[in-house]
């Protein structure tokens, strides 16, 4: 799987970074939060985040009632990611309607039209070329920088907290941000998430005040990559572990990746320490699938006594 060929973040992490900034509230919710938005030098005037201020709104308004839906559907259609009312404008229904129809996010701000395009035309540029948020959390263990990755809602963050309650150290949550140092990969976590995570149920939780500063890793060298993955039934899987991971590119750089099916009773937590203590192992060249293979050889080698001899 290859992570570096689209320079991008979700809605979500655009609402997460610029919420603050820009007094942003979603009007529908979290639809439309999966979309993405590039992280490219936009052309002039070029931007999948779609800015309404009051001047386009009062257009907008101006429009007979029996054209206002074709022109909804113009503005919110294409490669638009998100729209922000910008100015405090309030949403007219048929607009929220509209959105909540194309699973589009709509956001309201209490900041101007040009303070809105200039926030957005910042976070486009944001990540130079060497830089790459990617999805997913970022742990030490055991000297090893891991990042997990998975389908949303599967577990990751869970598992992640328990796994920094043994003792293991916490880099970032959700999404992780990559950058080249001295030709090695490094991962951090984005300046607005630092130190905290998202826990069901629970929201926002700050790991150095729960944990102790002690529990935080600024940043790790991304040696392994875990993709938690949902059980399928049905499906054959490598149970004896003879197949060495898959690739993970990042930026250009591959990483070794080990897939863990998950499927309930099974301790996500414990399986993701096992896999790198097997990866540890197959980097000092012990291998136990083959180690096993190996004395299953030895032993049909041998050659019969007198005993077994027909």
């Amino acid at each position: 799987m290859s992570s570096g060929k689209s320079l991008s973040l979700s809605v979500k992490d655009f609402f997460k970074q610029e919420k603050d900034l820009l007094r942003l509230h979603p009007v529908t919710g979290r639809k439309g939060f999966a979309r993405r938005i590039v992280l490219t030098s936009p052309k002039k005037g070029s931007s999948s985040i779609l800015i309404l201020g009051q001047r386009r709104f009062d257009f907008y308004k101006s429009l007979p009632s029996e054209r206002r839906p074709e022109r909804l559907d113009s503005l919110f259609g294409g490669a638009v990611s998100c729209v922000i009312l910008a100015d405090g404008i309030a949403p007219p229904s048929e607009m929220r309607l509209k959105a909540e129809e194309k699973r589009l996010a709509l956001f309201t701000s209490g900041s101007s039209t040009r303070a809105c395009q200039k926030a957005v035309k910042d976070f486009l540029l944001q990540t130079p070329r060497n830089e790459l948020f990617v999805p997913g959390g970022m742990l030490q263990m055991f000297g090893l920088g891991i990042l997990i990755v998975g389908d949303s809602g599967i577990g990751k963050s869970e598992s992640a907290l328990e796994l920094i309650s043994r003792g293991h150290r916490f880099v970032s949550d959700d999404v992780t941000l990559f950058a080249h140092k001295k030709g090695d990969l490094y991962g951090s976590a984005p300046d607005y998430s630092r130190n905290f995570m998202e826990i069901r149920g629970l929201g926002i939780i700050d790991i150095k005040e729960i944990f102790g500063p002690e529990s935080l890793c600024p940043r790790a060298l991304l040696n392994l990559v875990i993709k938690l993955k949902r059980w399928e039934k049905g499906r054959e899987y490598d149970r004896l572990g003879l197949e060495f991971p898959d690739s993970y590119e990042v930026l250009g750089k591959k990483a070794s990746q080990i897939i863990i099916p998950v499927a309930p009773g099974r301790n996500i937590a414990t399986l993701i320490e096992v896999a790198c203590k097997v990866f540890l192992c197959r980097q000092k060249g012990y291998h136990a699938p083959q180690e096993l293979i190996k004395k299953l050889d030895r032993a049909l080698s041998r050659k019969p006594n007198a005993r077994g001899t027909e």
